[in-house]
């Protein structure tokens, strides 16, 4: 992910460019005077919006990349570094 772009700054980068201390907003829940921060398909978790969940028949976890959780086959790119194991 991308880092926010205000000098000196690591936070990772929102909306803009930038991290939410340096003014990125966030999408807020659309269910009527919810603060909490939307999720997918406009809502939070509180009110039906969920993370995508592993294909993979009776598994729960939460899918990674290609649809699965990393126990089914999802491989995670863990360092980019030259001479990392």
């Amino acid at each position: 992910k991308k880092r926010c772009s205000s000098e000196g700054c690591m936070n990772q980068a929102a909306k803009g460019g930038v991290c939410r201390r340096h003014g990125a907003e966030l999408k807020l829940c659309s269910s009527t005077g919810c603060p909490n921060i939307a999720m997918r398909g406009g809502v939070c978790r509180r009110h039906g919006g969920k993370k995508k969940r592993c294909s993979s028949e009776g598994c729960m976890n939460q899918a990674a990349k290609g649809g699965v959780c990393r126990r089914h086959g999802a491989e995670l790119k863990l360092c980019s570094s030259t001479g990392c194991p």
